[in-house]
């Protein structure tokens, strides 16, 4: 079965609860697990990656409650070394030198000079402290270089100067490669130079036995697109990058909390204000025959009593609800303690607008209810 797994590397870079999954199918089942995933492990964020053409049941989605970006399409190219000859470099002062320990600080600064303001999914999360996206980078391309265990990477010298580096991963069991993360420096650029990096590493893994190489960008990055078909790369697949920011655990700012009890009163007082007297509000024989322990709160009792919260304790004074939008699972009681979890996934002190999530509790910590608010003060 596929699964949703923590990711610690992001978790720990952008400081939140973060889960990554690829999944073949958006079916019924996968929706049900990722969504009690989420649920019980009080996740952030789910990177989700599925095929191009599940983007059609994205729907599924939406039905978790939960908000979504969809972020960036990523495209796989493929080469087979048996039906395609490698051409010759067209630089031929081009210097590639294995990184090791004693020069990886040479690939963080080339990274930081070429990935700097570099387009993929992590930018399109709101969330994502763009600070970090490129260390993110650096982690990436420092911890693909273990030969031993099938990572390696070149620096690219010419005329003494470094201009740019490959990181690769290989498997001699089932003889495939991949070009994981290429760059060339922009003053070197135009040149040939990144071309020529494609051959050096395709001829270098067709020399050990490779017979096949992979290669991965986002669907907008068209300039190396154009080199890797020159090169004799076809495209193979395609993916949807998914982020579901249900934002469980998250806070810029010191989370809250309070105490939610609603009475059989207010209840009462709520339905004679809304008109709304359906049974399972009124009548505790019937809620039950419909499966509940007893008649239940009206759903946006709740909301009033953290509208009473933000406009009067945090934010206070002069605080509107823009939008908001509850996800329920499991009734309100009459008469029963119930604890609301308050947290600032998102502030702009300049405008006072701020976004907030509350998850409100039952003594066994099951979660109740989930709302997610669009707040501005005045």
């Amino acid at each position: 079965m596929e699964q949703l797994n923590f990711s610690n590397k992001e978790s720990n870079r952008f400081k939140m609860n973060i889960y990554r999954g690829n999944f073949e199918s958006l079916n019924k089942e996968n929706i049900k697990y990722i969504k009690n995933k989420i649920l019980t492990q009080n996740i952030d964020s789910v990177i989700l990656r599925i095929p191009t053409e599940e983007l059609s049941n994205i729907t599924a989605i939406e039905s978790m409650g939960f908000p979504y970006i969809v972020t960036d399409t990523l495209v796989y190219y493929e080469v087979d070394f048996n039906k395609y000859d490698i051409k010759v470099l067209k630089n031929k002062d081009l210097e590639f030198i294995k990184i090791d320990d004693n020069n990886k600080s040479k690939l963080n600064l080339l990274i930081e000079n070429i990935f700097l303001g570099y387009s993929n999914h992590y930018n399109s999360n709101p969330y994502f402290n763009k600070k970090d996206i490129v260390e993110g980078y650096k982690e990436w391309a420092t911890g693909l270089i273990d030969e031993r265990n099938g990572k390696l990477g070149w620096l690219v010298k010419k005329d003494n100067n470094t201009v740019g580096f490959a990181t690769c991963t290989f498997n001699k069991v089932n003889n495939i490669s991949e070009g994981v993360l290429y760059g060339v420096e922009s003053f070197a650029s135009g040149g040939g130079v990144y071309s020529d990096i494609i051959r050096f590493t395709q001829k270098y893994f067709k020399k050990i036995g490779i017979t096949k190489m992979k290669v991965s960008t986002q669907i907008q990055n068209y300039a190396v697109q154009k080199v890797w078909v020159r090169e004799g790369f076809t495209l193979k697949q395609s993916y949807n990058t998914i982020h579901i920011n249900s934002l469980l655990d998250y806070s810029v700012l010191q989370k809250k909390s309070i105490e939610i009890y609603v009475t059989k009163e207010d209840i009462n007082n709520y339905g004679k204000i809304s008109g709304d007297m359906n049974d399972i509000h009124f009548d505790e024989n019937y809620a039950k025959t419909i499966g509940l322990k007893g008649r239940i709160a009206h759903g946006l009792i709740p909301n009033a009593i953290l509208s009473k919260f933000y406009g009067t304790t945090f934010p206070g004074k002069g605080t509107f609800f823009l939008s908001y939008k509850y996800n329920f699972y499991r009734p309100i009681y009459p008469d029963v303690k119930y604890k609301a979890e308050i947290s600032f996934p998102f502030y702009n002190d300049r405008n006072k607008k701020y976004f907030s999530v509350v998850k409100i509790l039952d003594i066994n910590k099951n979660i109740c209810l989930i709302s997610y608010n669009d707040l501005i003060q005045k």
